[in-house]
């Protein structure tokens, strides 16, 4: 199990590298900028039982359908706020032990058990040509699934994720507000139940006409926006026994009739966004696609108080006091409340009283933007003792790199007492395009 989990993340590793490598060195070649700002971001919200890789496959999708422009030539930025879901592993420990039932057959075959949670496949046809005992154990295992899933939906229900969970999101937001983008976020299935959260958040520090929600297949019945729901969707049906469940939108086919979604697969369950709901053979992808498109022609751009750039920092705490963002540039240039402008970058916000916002971003201007390591951290400058302030780094293309938080200590005035990111910016020397990693 544990290399199927290092599996899974090698091969997110290798899908952000390749979009490194394909996009950036044009942009650095063709402007005298490292990067490009969009005054639009849609953010995903990813379903049950999605791993990150999936995860973005959907948010890719989305991309495909909507392009990387509106209607109004305004560049859009497409964005994952994923949700960690427990049980994963639960899911291969199953499918294994199931396997072991029928006399070991299909011993270690694992990679049969990302295929099965979507649909039988022409593989699993293939099997049971050459052993039919496997078509009891496919059935078995969807109803399992089906179960399993319900589950571990309903169990948000009655204890919902904690604070951990929802600041990676919040600090999210608050920086593309402070950079005054227009927000549309995209929930399917349990990301509905944390985009409630996070729209409820986005209210406090921006207009209503800034921020919109399209729910796809919502585990949740509270609503804040268009929604829409297949009748067939075997997950959402099975929450009717459980609660109340938004009324179904759309009529799909039955699963033999079903045309297979962009990436050739069928979802038995009814519920996948790629195989069911944004599925262009089927009519009822037209009505999420209308509910986006109408966000996007809608939203009101709001005022800006911060600059976007190749990377930024983006400091937030808890309550009231002073906290401080420092960054300490490659060439020693010390960036913070008495010192805001730097060789590369700015402090464009600081605020002195409570929460936060402060927000650092280095220069897009290749002229300006030096490579090496900046450290990124932070001091309790006075009144904020025990409070717990959390630093997210992000980049223009890649997003939220990381998101730290620490519980400070006494103040200590001007000189930060935590460092909590290395940023290392370099050049390929292969491509000519500028890469950041963190530390």
């Amino acid at each position: 199990m544990n290399n199927i989990i290092c599996s899974i993340l090698q091969n997110i590793v290798i899908s952000v590298l390749t979009v490194c490598i394909v996009t950036a060195p044009v942009m650095a070649q063709t402007q005298q900028s490292a990067c490009q700002d969009t005054g639009f971001v849609i953010g995903f919200f990813n379903g049950v039982q999605n791993t990150p890789l999936q995860a973005n496959v959907s948010s890719l999708e989305l991309k495909r359908i909507h392009g990387s422009k509106t209607a109004q030539d305004e560049a859009i930025r497409y964005e994952v706020l994923y949700n960690y879901t427990n049980g994963f592993e639960d899911f291969v420990e199953t499918f294994e032990q199931r396997l072991l039932e029928h006399d070991g057959l299909l011993e270690g075959r694992f990679e049969l058990f990302f295929e099965a949670i979507r649909g039988e496949g022409p593989w699993w046809q293939r099997i049971v040509n050459v052993v039919s005992s496997t078509v009891d154990l496919f059935k078995s295992f969807v109803e399992w699934h089906k179960a399993k899933t319900i589950n571990g939906l309903t169990s948000l229900f009655g204890n919902p994720p904690t604070e951990v969970n929802y600041v990676e999101h919040r600090v999210r937001i608050e920086n593309w507000v402070l950079e005054g983008k227009k927000l549309l976020f995209v929930a399917h299935s349990q990301g509905n139940l944390f985009v409630n959260a996070a729209y409820d958040y986005a209210l406090t520090q921006t207009s209503s006409e800034s921020v919109s929600v399209v729910h796809v297949a919502p585990a949740s019945p509270r609503l804040n926006g268009p929604h829409t729901l297949a009748d067939l969707d075997l997950v959402i049906n099975g929450l009717r026994l459980t609660g109340d469940v938004v009324s179904n939108t759309d009529n799909i086919p039955g699963y033999l009739l079903r045309p297979a979604g962009i990436n050739g697969k069928k979802d038995l369950l009814g519920h996948g966004l790629i195989e069911i709901y944004i599925n262009p053979n089927l009519a009822i992808s037209s009505r999420v696609k209308s509910h986006i498109n109408d966000a996007l022609n809608t939203l009101v751009t709001p005022p800006a108080h911060a600059s976007p750039g190749f990377f930024t920092a983006t400091l937030t705490w808890n309550g009231t006091g002073d906290v401080d963002l420092h960054t300490y540039e490659p060439n020693g240039s010390h960036v913070y409340y008495s010192r805001p402008t730097g060789t590369t970058g700015y402090l464009d916000v600081d605020n002195t009283t409570a929460n936060g916002p402060e927000h650092y971003f280095a220069s897009c201007d290749v002229n300006k933007l030096q490579t090496g390591t900046y450290r990124v951290s932070v001091a309790n400058y006075s009144r904020a003792d025990s409070r717990t302030a959390t630093v997210q780094v992000s980049s223009w293309k890649d997003g939220a790199l990381g998101t730290k938080s620490v519980v400070l200590g006494e103040p200590t005035g001007s000189n930060p007492s935590v460092t909590m990111f290395n940023v290392n910016v370099d050049i390929n020397q292969n491509t000519g395009s500028y890469e950041i990693t963190v530390e």
